[in-house]
């Protein structure tokens, strides 16, 4: 096979082009050439069909995209040049990109702000909003281009004339619903305020077991049940194919001779070392049906919320620590007893970056509310739980941390019994942003008869912080109890 040439696209669906309506793609395209990634091959493919003009209306013809498409491909490049583009359709336009989470739509701005910087382009719009929570590119017509996390907006609605939905896989059913409900009805009266087809991107790698919406979603797509106003891209490796040939791999991969030579594919599986279902979902885009379930369904963690517990003397507490497998961030939960005879509720108290400022914080909370501080012995929390343990006063001589008595067979149950006491409705959690997007694709890790969090497979260290609160509060030592204020 001739390397040294991209392949012919091969997709495995795509919405055919229909000559009779005009397509806004080129202007499209110019606006991603200003930006500094020229859109290759398949993505002019996408964006001409999903640009296509109603010749009865002068605007969009689709109200939806499904595009489905391996790593390494450019997925992200066609939605940023997109959405300025629509931005531009007229003044006080709502543009959004909703990534699996706020920090991973967050990062991506900020790489699209770089490129917007550089280009002539910036003249179209105010500086950029680079605060967290409140990021944006606002256009001099009034427009607004915003990112934020999809697992979150699914939660509270997100209204707007484009909402790039990416990383769809990581949504569950519950959560795909709500971002419909909240868009879905605003589209007619968007479209009479401002004359242009509000639409709704759904983009993503294939998934894996846990992925509720998005299987359903393509499976229905495949069998050929395409709604008249939305445009269909799959691209991938056949379904019998072996993702294992690297030749097979070249051929199908739409970003192959364009964005890595063939000489990088061998690179690319070495990364994922023994993980063959990892590789062929991320460069032949199949499914990966063999994942470990998902550790807390989706209804469950819906149905066990509850309202934050105010400030109280009198009630227990425990404190429960996770740190991120990177030791980028360390998060600090509590258990509290809510009084009145309901069950104990966990909630988040702290996200704080790295682990420098994790042990004078544990401090004070631990002075102010006389509680105990869980956490896991061994893992990521390993070297933050070693200086709590071996840190005594220059006056007594005395531990400074109240540490609960976990040890490692503790760590191994404590998960299993956190969602548990969820399952029996003994315990209930506060809706916390972090949270809400950790228990989207929080997976298990069998470990003997038990099953831990599976760190590797995404960040745990809310569910983690959650879990080491729990257990310690259900094992409060007498000294614990006497007095305690909850903040």
């Amino acid at each position: 096979m001739n390397h040294s040439e991209p392949p012919t696209l091969k997709p495995r669906y795509a919405t055919a082009r229909n000559a009779d309506r005009e397509t806004d793609g080129a202007l499209v395209a110019k606006f991603s050439t200003l930006l500094g990634k020229p859109l290759i091959p398949w993505q002019r493919q996408v964006i001409d069909v999903i640009s296509e003009i109603d010749p009865a209306t002068g605007t969009y013809y689709y109200d939806e995209l499904v595009l489905t498409v391996q790593r390494q491909a450019g997925k992200t490049t066609i939605t940023k040049s997109y959405d300025v583009r629509n931005a531009l359709w007229g003044p006080d336009r709502k543009t959004w990109y909703l990534a699996q989470t706020g920090k991973d739509a967050n990062d991506q701005f900020r790489d699209f702000v770089k490129s917007w910087r550089r280009t002539k382009l910036r003249k179209l719009s105010k500086p950029p909003r680079l605060s967290n929570g409140s990021m944006a590119l606002e256009f001099r017509n009034g427009s607004q281009l915003r990112p934020g996390g999809a697992t979150e907006a699914a939660g509270h609605g997100v209204q707007g004339d484009l909402i790039n939905v990416d990383e769809v896989w990581s949504l569950s059913k519950q959560q795909a619903k709500n971002l419909k409900d909240g868009f879905i009805p605003t589209t007619t009266t968007r479209l009479k305020l401002t004359g242009v087809r509000p639409q709704i991107w759904w983009t993503s790698t294939e998934g894996n077991a846990n992925s509720e919406y998005f299987n359903a979603r393509l499976d229905k797509l495949r069998s050929g049940d395409i709604p008249e106003r939305t445009a269909f891209f799959d691209f991938g490796i056949p379904f019998d194919a072996d993702p294992e040939d690297l030749e097979t791999i070249w051929s199908y991969h739409p970003g192959a001779g364009h964005l890595f030579d063939f000489d990088q594919l061998a690179g690319f599986r070495n990364q994922f070392e023994d993980d063959a279902e990892g590789w062929a979902r991320a460069f032949g885009n199949i499914r990966d049906a063999g994942a470990t379930e998902r550790a807390i369904d989706s209804i469950l963690w819906a149905d066990t919320t509850a309202q934050q517990v105010e400030p109280r003397r009198g009630l227990r507490v425990c404190f429960g620590v996770g740190v991120s497998l990177d030791a980028t961030h360390t998060v600090v939960a509590a258990c509290i007893d809510s009084g009145d005879g309901a069950p104990p509720l966990v909630q988040i108290v702290d996200d704080l970056p790295g682990t420098g400022e994790a042990p004078a914080r544990l401090l004070a909370l631990q002075e102010r509310y006389g509680a105990p501080i869980c956490i896991d012995r061994r893992g990521p929390s390993a070297a933050l739980a070693d200086v709590l343990a071996t840190t005594k006063s220059s006056d007594t001589f005395e531990p400074v941390y109240r540490l609960t008595d976990m040890k490692a067979g503790d760590a191994v149950t404590a998960p299993q019994s956190f969602v548990s006491a969820l399952e029996q409705h003994n315990l209930s959690h506060a809706t916390d942003p972090l949270a809400d997007e950790q228990v989207c694709v929080a997976t298990k890790r069998k470990s003997g008869d038990a099953w831990l969090w599976n760190r590797a497979a995404s960040d745990v260290s809310a569910l983690e912080a959650m879990t080491m609160a729990y257990w310690g509060f259900t094992h409060l030592p007498d000294w614990s109890i006497d007095d305690i204020q909850v903040f």
